[in-house]
């Protein structure tokens, strides 16, 4: 699969998607050949063309589910996000009959709006804090947070919204959503460009909007205030660092032809601009169009694929868990429309040089609609199907 940038609203997908009925497509995996390359000294990493990828079940029952994550509190359990404001946990495959979050009340939901994040805080086992992100009754972005007062239910009583940041949204699309703490510390927020299309009021390029941007925050300040770390992103769905390397990546959904996946190095993050929307991908924007600006003034994407392969990335994670340690080091991610999931694996990060994808190629088809990647405490990785309500575990042997 050839290498590319982002193009094409994320959720204006799902739109035109949760018509459809009948049951999910059934994942499957592409024949692969016997292996016969096992690394010396030992289990290791293998090249992607010799793991054999599945998708195994792990919770049903879901409606609309836009993330799965964890507490980070050593309770193994899942928490799984569903768009329409209510935030559901699973033990061992057992879903909670009520929710541990509900705020239906709070958010507007449907096409790219609704709840579409969720973080909590490193040290929510003691603190029961934990911070959300949504559209609210008027269609604007609220990143808020909540206590749980006691962090071991799974249906707790909360407090809040005692609301940290509030983004007015020009159009319904293009919400970004997503939270994660980074290694340093903060709460980042994925924010896109404030919708329509082509970004027509130059949010992401415009440094005193916060459209269009990857924000960081210091939560835990008597008085939070958001900052812009990267610019130049259209709608970031979804964002993830790497547990190992500290590394940021950026899955971009692009307009009308590229959808895009960024790397940037740990320690280059700060001031980093993606080119959005002077470019889709590597490519002038609109099409066609010579390049307006110096091309070295934007990070490029490390990989990119065209609207014939698919029309709207999911970002996942780079695989860090113990349980296939044959699948070390590769990103997973997938495409929304076509229900295709996909790894690569690039070079080493490094200051002089950028990464550049060593290996690359789609390991499972018919993933229904794959909304959201999400983690588990041991670096386990996981992907919801929108369609089915679907939590799988991703395995490679």
């Amino acid at each position: 699969m050839p290498v590319a940038r982002a193009c094409a609203a994320i959720l204006l997908a799902i739109v035109a998607l949760t018509g459809c009925t009948g049951s999910p497509v059934p994942a499957t995996v592409p024949p692969q050949t016997e292996r016969t390359d096992e690394p010396p000294g030992g289990v290791g990493p293998l090249p992607l063309e010799r793991l054999e990828f599945a998708l195994v079940p792990v919770a049903e029952g879901f409606t609309r589910p836009v993330l799965v994550t964890h507490a980070g509190d050593g309770s193994g359990r899942l928490f799984v996000v569903e768009q329409d404001g209510l935030v559901r946990v699973t033990r061992n495959g057992t879903v909670s009959r009520d929710p541990f979050l509900d705020v239906r009340r709070l958010v507007t939901a449907g096409g790219e709006r609704g709840l579409l994040g969720l973080a909590f805080a490193p040290d929510f086992r003691s603190s029961g804090r934990f911070y959300v992100n949504y559209t609210d009754t008027r269609g604007d972005t609220v990143v808020a947070r909540f206590v749980a007062a006691d962090p071991e239910s799974d249906t707790p009583v909360t407090s809040g919204p005692d609301i940290l940041l509030r983004v007015e949204q020009p159009y319904a699309n293009h919400n970004g959503g997503h939270l994660a703490f980074g290694p340093e510390g903060y709460l980042w927020i994925g924010m896109g460009d404030g919708g329509s299309g082509g970004d027509p009021q130059g949010h992401a390029q415009d440094q005193a909007s916060l459209l269009g941007k990857m924000l960081m925050m210091n939560v835990t300040a008597s008085s939070p205030k958001p900052k812009i770390a990267v610019s130049g992103v259209r709608n970031p769905w979804r964002f993830s660092f790497d547990r190992k390397t500290g590394d940021l990546w950026i899955a971009d959904v692009g307009q009308n032809a590229r959808e895009e996946i960024n790397v940037l190095p740990a320690g280059r993050i700060a001031g980093a601009n993606l080119g959005w929307n002077l470019f889709e991908g590597s490519q002038p924007y609109p099409e066609g169009r010579a390049a307006k600006g110096d091309i070295d003034a934007f990070v490029m994407p490390v990989a990119e694929y065209g609207h014939d392969e698919g029309r709207s990335i999911t970002g996942g994670y780079v695989y860090r868990g113990s349980r296939y340690p044959r699948m070390a080091g590769a990103y997973l991610y997938a495409d929304f429309e076509t229900g295709w999931v996909a790894a690569l694996r690039t070079t080493e990060t490094s200051a002089a040089e950028p990464p550049s994808v060593t290996e690359q190629r789609i390991v499972v088809t018919g993933a229904g609609l794959p909304s959201s990647f999400g983690e588990d405490e041991e670096g386990e990785v996981y992907l919801c199907d929108y369609r089915s309500g679907t939590v799988w575990a991703i395995s490679a042997r």
